[in-house]
C-alpha cells in the first residue's frame, strides 16, 4: 500500500497538473482578475501604485480617488504577485502590457498564486481526511476528487483571485487546530485575511475559541492563536500603506468612488442584496453554494452530525467550526449581494467549502449517504468544469451595472452549458434546447449573448450593439 507521504504528494502532483491545464492565458472581461493584473504591472513596470498607464487601467474594478485610479482589492495578494512577476518578467522578457507576450506570465503566474496553493489544499484535506475512522480508502479518495474537481475551487483554480488560497490557508489554519498547534493555526488565518480579508477576519474568533480546546493553562490556545495572527495582519496594513500611504485599503480611503460598487445599493464597497429571498437564492438559487456544488449538501449534514457526535477533537472544535461556517453564511447574505457580480456560482462562500466538506465522512456512513454522494459527484464535477471554463461569465446584475443581453441571464451552470455546446456542437438540438432554456428564446439574442460570452473570456472582438 502507499504510504500516507507518497500519497500526499502524488495528489499533489495530479491536482497541480490538472490546475496549470485550468490556467488561463487570458484576462477575463468581468474586472475582477483585470484589477489585480492592473495593480501588479503598475507595481512592476510603471513603479507607482496607481493603475493609470496599465494595460487594464479601465476595469471595472477599480476605485477613484481624487483622480487617482487604484485597484479596489486590498493590494497584499497584489504585491505577492508582484514579487513574482518581477524576477520572471526579466528571465522570460514577458510583459503583462504587451499582448503578444503577456499570456506566458498569466498562466503562469495563476497557476503559482492560485493553481499550487489549490493543489496544496487538496492534497491536505486528503491527508486530514485519514482521521476518519469509518472512512474507507476508496471514498476518501471519491471525496478528495470531490473537492479538488467538483467545488468552485475547480472553477476559479485558473484565474486570478483571492478566494482560492483563502481556502486552502483557512483550511491550513483549521488542520494545525488538529494538531494541537493553534500558533501555527493564527499565522495561517492572519495570511487568509491579508488575502481575502472578510473570510480571514470571520471564521479569526472561532478558529481561536476552537483553539482553547485542551490547551495548557500556562499557555492558552486562544491567546496563541491571537499572537499567530499578527504578521498576517501586519503584512495587509504594510501592503495598503504600500499602496495608499495609509493603513487603509483604496476603497475605504475617504473620498474614494468605487466603481463596481455602483451596481446597486452598498455600504463600504460592497453591493447589498435585493430582496428577502436572497439568503435562500445563495444556497439553492442558480448560483447557489448547494446548486453549483451538490456534494456540499453531503458535508452539511456531516457537519451537523459531528457537532452532536463529534468523531474526534471534542465537541468545541466542531461547534466552534459549525458557528464559524453559519456567521460566514449569514453576513454575506445579509451585505453581500449580486451574486459576486459576473461570476460563476457564489464565490464569497467559496473560501469555505474545503471545510464545510470535510465533515462529509460522517454523512457516508449514514443510511443512503453513499448513493446520494455518488449521484451528486458527477453533476459537481461537470457543473465545476463549466465554470472553469468561464469563471466570470456576463449574467444578471443589479440595475445600474444592467446590461441588456446579459441581464436575461440567471442561471451560469445552464448559460455556460449552452455557451459550450454551442462552441463544440454548433446547431445540435442538444445546443438549441440549452440556449433556449438559459439565455433566450429569441435567436438574434442568443447570438449576441454568445458573441459577449466569447469576448468576456477573451475569444473574440465584440461589435457594436451586442450589448456592452
Amino acid at each position: 500500500m502507499i504510504s500516507e507521504r507518497r500519497r500526499f504528494w502524488t495528489i499533489f502532483a495530479l491536482a497541480a497538473t490538472l490546475y496549470l491545464a485550468l490556467a488561463d492565458a487570458r484576462v477575463f472581461f468581468g474586472g475582477n482578475d483585470g484589477s489585480r493584473w492592473a495593480q501588479i504591472e503598475a507595481l512592476v513596470d510603471h513603479g507607482s501604485p496607481t493603475l493609470e498607464r496599465t494595460r487594464f487601467a479601465r476595469t471595472v474594478d477599480r476605485v477613484i480617488v481624487d483622480g487617482k485610479v487604484y485597484s479596489n482589492k486590498p493590494p497584499f495578494f497584489a504585491l505577492v504577485g508582484a514579487a513574482l512577476y518581477a524576477p520572471l518578467g526579466m528571465l522570460t522578457g514577458w510583459r503583462i502590457g504587451e499582448p503578444e507576450s503577456a499570456g506566458g506570465i498569466f498562466r503562469l503566474l495563476t497557476w503559482f498564486l492560485v493553481g499550487v496553493p489549490a493543489a496544496w489544499l487538496v492534497a491536505q484535506f486528503d491527508r486530514e481526511s485519514h482521521r476518519f475512522a469509518t472512512l474507507t480508502l476508496r471514498w476518501r479518495t471519491a471525496l478528495t476528487v470531490a473537492l479538488g474537481a467538483g467545488t468552485l475551487v475547480t472553477s476559479y483554480a485558473g484565474t486570478l483571485n483571492s478566494h482560492v488560497p483563502a481556502a486552502a490557508l483557512l483550511f491550513a489554519s483549521f488542520a494545525a487546530l488538529l494538531h494541537g498547534r493553534p500558533a501555527a493555526a493564527g499565522l495561517a488565518c492572519g495570511f487568509a485575511a491579508a488575502i481575502d480579508l472578510l473570510p480571514g477576519l470571520g471564521m479569526a474568533p472561532f478558529l481561536a475559541w476552537a483553539a482553547a480546546a485542551g490547551a495548557p493553562r500556562h499557555a492558552p490556545g486562544p491567546a496563541r492563536f491571537a499572537a499567530g495572527m499578527v504578521p498576517g495582519m501586519v503584512s495587509f496594513f504594510a501592503a495598503n500603506f504600500a499602496v495608499t500611504g495609509t493603513p487603509l485599503p483604496p476603497k475605504w480611503l475617504p473620498g474614494a468612488v468605487d466603481l463596481a460598487a455602483l451596481a446597486g445599493p452598498s455600504a463600504a464597497g460592497v453591493v447589498l442584496p435585493e430582496g428577502v429571498t436572497y439568503p435562500l437564492e445563495i444556497l439553492f438559487g442558480p448560483h447557489g453554494l448547494f446548486a453549483v456544488s451538490p456534494v456540499l449538501l453531503v458535508g452539511a449534514v456531516g457537519l451537523a452530525a459531528a457537532v452532536r457526535r463529534p468523531p474526534f477533537g471534542g465537541r468545541r472544535l466542531w461547534g466552534a467550526l459549525a458557528a464559524g461556517l453559519a456567521v460566514q453564511y449569514a453576513g454575506h447574505a445579509l451585505v453581500a449581494g449580486s451574486y459576486g457580480g459576473w461570476a460563476y456560482g457564489y464565490r464569497y462562500l467559496l473560501p469555505i467549502q474545503p471545510l464545510l466538506l470535510f465533515a462529509a465522512p460522517l454523512a457516508l456512513a449514514m443510511r443512503g449517504g453513499r448513493p446520494v454522494f455518488a449521484a451528486a459527484l458527477p453533476l459537481s464535477v461537470a457543473f465545476a468544469l463549466l465554470g472553469a471554463h468561464h469563471p466570470w461569465p456576463p449574467g444578471y446584475e443589479q440595475k445600474s451595472m444592467g446590461n441588456p443581453v446579459a441581464d436575461r441571464v440567471r442561471n451560469p451552470i445552464g448559460a455556460n452549458a449552452a455557451a459550450v455546446c454551442v462552441e463544440r456542437w454548433p446547431g445540435t438540438a442538444l445546443c438549441e434546447a440549452l440556449a433556449t432554456r438559459f439565455v433566450s428564446a429569441d435567436g438574434a439574442a442568443r447570438a449576441r449573448y454568445f458573441e459577449l460570452y466569447r469576448y468576456t473570456r477573451g475569444d473574440a472582438p465584440v461589435r457594436r450593439g451586442s450589448g456592452r
